[in-house]
């Protein structure tokens, strides 16, 4: 049986939290809802969420003071903060926090569910890599540390030990283009010898853009190669955009006036390095 995902809802505004839930609970959510940030935190001490929707300013704890808790107490949820201001510019401080997106509370609905889904889809990405990678970690142990097999004659001791056989490294897995530099099996990334901090989207993406440096990408292309679904230009432009806005954060010396990730208006987006 599938578990529906878990998603808070945190605004002082009743209507909105009602409209909110709504929503989101005919989209197939559990949705509960909190109407301070103090009860925000609290919920997620008794039980776990999947996803928050906090609004950016509220009476006692604001919006960012709430991400805070729940970061500290070790909480992975997707964040995405609401806003009902035009400007997002006192929402960027949560960067730092890993937020997800940023959304005015005058977006259109079905707006509002594709970056839900996308968060989503974000956070079930980012298990699926951690348990990859333990599952990885336990074959190894067992490859270099495990007994050997009992049809197996036993090894006579020798003056000398043998030298452990070392694991061998996958082909194919480094793609450099200039400064850019790209593992795949590790999932990092270097630019100028600089480590970047991608999220697992983010590194995605800037993998698709590299291996068509120079070429233009569709959104729906982007979302194709990066997410792994097929969506409409406009959906695919809304769940790309972001994920861009924050790649240049992390990549541009000056990301106002980009030089890396250029954009093609009302089409898509180009590496060129």
């Amino acid at each position: 049986m599938t578990t529906q995902p878990r998603v808070l809802v945190v605004d002082d505004e009743q209507n909105i939290r009602l409209t909110l839930q709504a929503l989101l609970s005919r989209a197939g959510y559990a949705v509960t809802t909190a109407a301070t940030g103090e009860e925000a935190v609290a919920l997620f001490e008794r039980e776990p969420f999947d996803l928050m929707l906090v609004d950016l300013q509220m009476p006692g704890m604001k919006g960012m003071e709430v991400v805070a808790k729940v970061r500290e107490a070790g909480h992975d949820a997707i964040i995405i903060v609401l806003t009902g201001h035009g400007s997002l510019d006192s929402a960027i401080e949560g960067i730092r926090f890993g937020i997800f997106d940023y959304l005015l509370k005058t977006s259109d609905p079905n707006q509002i569910l594709a970056r839900v889904a996308a968060g989503l889809e974000e956070r079930a990405a980012r298990r699926r890599q951690s348990d990859l990678l333990d599952t990885i970690g336990a074959a190894v142990q067992e490859l270099t540390g495990g007994k050997v097999a009992s049809s197996v004659a036993p090894v006579q001791p020798s003056a000398t030990p043998p030298s452990p056989t070392p694991t061998p490294e996958p082909t194919g897995r480094i793609l450099t283009i200039g400064p850019l530099t790209l593992d795949t099996w590790h999932q990092t990334a270097t630019l100028n010898g600089r480590s970047l901090n991608l999220t697992p989207t983010e590194f995605r993406l800037l993998l698709c853009l590299a291996e068509h440096a120079g070429q233009m990408l569709s959104y729906t292309q982007l979302v194709r190669c990066a997410q792994g679904y097929e969506t409409t230009e406009l959906e695919a432009g809304e769940l790309i955009k972001p994920h861009i806005h924050h790649l240049r954060q992390k990549i541009e010396p000056e990301p106002s006036a980009p030089r890396y990730l250029l954009n093609v208006r009302g089409k898509g987006y180009i590496l060129q390095i």
